[in-house]
């Protein structure tokens, strides 16, 4: 089991991870969209695009405009999310060193990426739970919520609540340099040990099935938010067909069995 899930697991939840967003991203990307269908204000630049694009992302501005108390929630969970990942990224990747560019010392550094995984973390914890209160709680969401729906709630809990739980217990935590190892050695094919905490272990196994199941489930939402504000945003280009104040020429037509005529819309 240990075996499995560390050193086999590990690259079969990768490739479906890669293999599945990426078959979801061609299907998007190669959909016959005839006519622009950019609603208004629309940007009139790619860069002006990119950057609406990217404000609408990152302050949740949909949400807020139409469930603000979603977004009270929501917001600072992806907040917490995304901080995570980077702390992930580049603590265990410079052993938690990375502020040391902005001149304090190695220990201060340290320090600082500690308190700030542990805070994004509780924030990210506390997001999933209003998410899942909010659930419970009121009819109209509950209404339309699915297992799958729970499900990932509970997945995201569950990473969330070993890595906190890591924090506070020193017994429990481990490492950046028994994490760093790992994970490298995993990337090199020169596997090292599993990281001592048996907390490490449920907690990457807990992530891995989180990867395997995302490409087909509402998680996906991530990369498809990207691409419906692209396609009612991007740069404008013509009036498609159809649109208001659209003018279309209009052909006669005389072939109308009672002889009449009559004014058809057409090329």
């Amino acid at each position: 089991m240990v075996y499995f899930v560390g050193y086999i697991l590990p690259y079969i939840s990768l490739t479906i991870f890669l293999v599945g967003c990426a078959w979801h991203l061609w299907k998007w990307t190669s959909s016959n969209l005839r006519h622009y269908v950019s609603l208004s204000p629309f940007p009139n630049s790619w860069a002006g695009t990119f950057a609406f694009i990217g404000w609408q992302i990152v302050s949740f501005w949909n949400v807020f405009k139409f469930d603000r108390l979603l977004w009270f929630g929501a917001w600072p969970m992806h907040v917490g999310l995304a901080m995570i990942l980077g702390g992930h990224l580049l603590g265990i990747y410079t052993l938690g060193t990375q502020f040391t560019i902005l001149g304090v010392s190695v220990e201060q550094s340290v320090a600082a990426s500690e308190f700030l995984g542990s805070l994004f973390g509780w924030v990210f914890l506390v997001g999933l739970l209003f998410l899942l209160v909010r659930r419970v709680i009121y009819p109209n969401v509950k209404a339309i919520s699915t297992a799958s729906d729970y499900l990932h709630l509970a997945l995201l809990l569950t990473i969330a609540g070993v890595v906190n739980y890591m924090r506070l217990v020193p017994a429990a935590h481990c490492t950046y340099e028994e994490a760093r190892t790992f994970i490298a050695g995993l990337m090199t094919f020169n596997w090292a040990p599993l990281p001592e905490s048996a907390f490490f272990f449920w907690h990457f196994l807990a992530v891995q099935i989180l990867m395997i199941i995302f490409p087909f489930s509402k998680l996906m939402h991530t990369f498809g938010m990207v691409w419906e504000r692209w396609i009612i945003n991007r740069p404008f280009k013509e009036w498609p067909i159809g649109m208001p104040g659209v003018k279309k020429p209009l052909s006669r037509d005389y072939s109308g069995q009672d002889g009449g005529r009559r004014l058809v819309v057409g090329g």
